[in-house]
């Protein structure tokens, strides 16, 4: 449906959904509501449109929701991974608006919400205001 590179990217931001262990309406909202911002910094002729948002979340929940529930260090190093292999992107920050936004919109900010955004900032060198 997608290309690696959007993907890696999805993965990111969705994971976001996955922190607290548990899956919110509002969050999946958030994140489908990110389809015209990922087309914009994702270099790809693919059309992303919150329908294939929503289908591509929908097959990859329970791969996700895997990677969320390893131990912290081999997700972490998992996480990193997936962070090095993304496409050199202009504008990274993006991500990290993305997951804020999705971690804020079910009214709370969980402690691993915020370890997601530290990794994710400190892999990408952005200046860290989660902790």
């Amino acid at each position: 449906m997608f290309n690696r590179e959007i993907d890696a990217v999805l993965k990111v931001i969705a994971l976001s959904i996955f922190a607290d262990k548990r899956v919110l309406s509002s969050e999946i909202t958030a994140f489908v509501e990110f389809a015209e911002l990922i087309q914009e910094n994702v270099n790809s002729d693919i059309v992303i449109t919150e329908a294939k948002l929503l289908l591509w979340f929908e097959l990859n929940r329970a791969d996700l929701r895997e990677k969320i529930s390893l131990k912290v260090t081999e997700f972490e190093k998992w996480f990193v991974s997936l962070l090095e292999d993304l496409p050199v992107l202009p504008n990274k920050r993006f991500m990290t608006e993305a997951v804020e936004r999705i971690s804020n919109s079910d009214g709370e900010f969980h402690i691993s919400e915020k370890a997601l955004e530290v990794i994710l900032n400190r892999v990408f060198n952005l200046p860290n205001y989660a902790a």
